[in-house]
Formats: C-alpha cells, sequence, structure tokens
C-alpha cells in the first residue's frame, strides 16, 4: 500500500509570482516533493474572517516500514 505526505504552501496574492512558485517547486523537489496543483481553500485573514486563497499542493511517496 502506497501513502502520502502532502504539503500545502499558501500563495499570497501579490507577492507570489512565477518566479516564486518556481524557487518552491525546486527546494521541495530536492526534498522529493512532486506537484500537485494549486486549490483554493478556506483560510483566515489578519481580522479572522473566513477568505479563499490560493495553496500550493505538493505530495511526497513515504516509503512504508515493515
Amino acid at each position: 500500500m502506497k501513502s502520502y505526505e502532502y504539503q500545502v504552501i499558501q500563495m499570497e496574492p501579490v507577492e507570489t509570482d512565477c518566479e516564486s512558485v518556481e524557487e518552491m517547486l525546486n527546494i521541495h523537489g530536492e526534498q522529493g516533493f512532486r506537484f500537485v496543483g494549486i486549490h483554493k481553500l478556506w483560510a483566515r485573514d489578519s481580522e479572522y474572517k473566513a477568505i479563499q486563497r490560493n495553496f500550493l499542493v505538493l505530495e511526497k511517496e513515504v516509503a512504508e516500514e515493515l
């Protein structure tokens, strides 16, 4: 049975440009993560109001210990 580890990285609306995403993918790619997609998920802003934000979703297959 395969199991996966996921990492969800919040993307800032203005600050996350294509170079930032490429850098994040390169850093996490060295750790064995692969790109799954960009998903819109619910989060909270600085005033704790519910808002939707974009998140970069990465996954890595985890070796099973028997």
